[in-house]
């Protein structure tokens, strides 16, 4: 392993310890939601990471490393630069503050117990750009990587014979795909920790809007869910190649698509609640039965890449649509965004090893 390597799983590491940092003080303040949330989120992050480096001896990769050359480097210079970036609008936002006399009040908004519908609308729409994910995988990755081999022979052969762009694609669209939502993980992550650490000085305070009244303390957001669940499974089954990248990108799409289905159609169409809680029976049956036909859909069109059995485009999504549908009912504390992904990449990644 490099020193590039070590750098880039360190941080990831100590972001993950900042994460159980937070989740001791829901804790200590008996918020009992934020508690169980973090901890997961945090557990799920620290253990990915550990996984991740112990398959990479066990599978004897080729680059025994998180990323290879140029996207750890990438990556290392988006942590020195976003960072001190960062850094300048949380003092740009306790300097407004001291101008405005402290008046401290005009910055907080009116918790939401239930957010507005456009709102969730909003939330839910930000779901989507988890499909760059899907399309990296199996469109743009090779676009990005015959982009990259063409910029090469303009390159000196001492640079680019550093550069290990050519060979096979998917290897090359893992490390890039690792590299995105890694980037997007430590901005987000960063971001967070300031709104639940010091939230007088967070400078992105109009995002609480959308947040309800339990996510504005000491819980994560749900964009930080989202993310740490997409880039568990991705650090986890992306090395699994090619079955990986298929339970990854199904997974991604049936947990968006019936997520986004059990949420908006429960709240516009729902009558029956399940037990006390605001879901839906409606909702709760919307969300299995669009996840399943995303799923089917989803490994169908890319049915030409691997050459499915029509069963198992059927069984697959079948089985993730009833997971989903279980997680929804039960209602855990957990976010969706965290237990869908992970729950569902994991239980799916099982029985296709025999079918695939």
């Amino acid at each position: 392993m490099n020193i590039y390597s070590i750098i880039i799983i360190c941080t990831l590491y100590i972001y993950g310890f900042i994460l159980l940092y937070i989740t001791f003080l829901a804790r200590r303040n008996n918020e009992k939601g934020a508690f169980i949330n973090n901890l997961a989120n945090g557990l799920v992050l620290i253990i990915s990471i550990t996984v991740n480096l112990i398959l990479t001896k066990i599978l004897n990769l080729i680059h025994k490393e998180l990323l290879v050359f140029p996207f750890n480097i990438l990556m290392i210079g988006f942590i020195g630069i976003y960072l001190p970036l960062f850094y300048l609008f949380i003092s740009r936002e306790k300097h407004r503050i001291r101008n405005k006399n402290k008046n401290i009040e005009n910055n907080k908004l009116k918790p939401h117990t239930e957010l507005p519908l456009k709102y969730d609308i909003y939330r839910k729409l930000t779901h989507l750009v988890v499909l760059g994910i899907v399309l990296f995988y199996f469109t743009l990755g090779f676009l990005i990587q015959n982009f990259f081999i063409y910029l090469l022979e303009y390159i000196p052969d001492f640079i680019s014979n550093l550069f290990r762009i050519g060979g096979d694609i998917m290897v090359f669209t893992q490390n890039l795909v690792v590299f995105l939502v890694g980037i997007s993980l430590l901005g987000l992550l960063t971001a967070d920790f300031v709104r639940i650490l010091n939230p007088e000085s967070y400078p992105l305070k109009p995002v609480n809007q959308l947040l309800r009244e339990k996510e504005l303390h000491f819980r994560v957001g749900p964009h930080i869910s989202m993310s740490i669940g997409c880039f568990s499974i991705i650090i986890i089954f992306g090395l699994i190649q090619p079955i990986g990248p298929v339970i990854i990108c199904t997974s991604m799409v049936m947990s968006i698509f019936g997520d986004m289905a059990s949420n908006l159609i429960g709240r516009t169409m729902g009558r029956k609640k399940i037990r006390r809680t605001n879901k839906t029976y409606e909702g709760l049956i919307s969300g299995i039965i669009i996840s399943f036909i995303s799923g089917l859909v989803f490994l169908y069109l890319i049915e030409n890449y691997y050459g499915f059995r029509l069963s198992i485009i059927f069984l697959i999504p079948l089985v993730g649509a009833l997971i989903i549908g279980l997680l929804d009912y039960l209602d855990l504390e957990i976010d969706d965004n965290l237990s869908f992904n992970f729950s569902l990449s994991i239980v799916l990644f099982l029985i296709s090893i025999p079918l695939i």
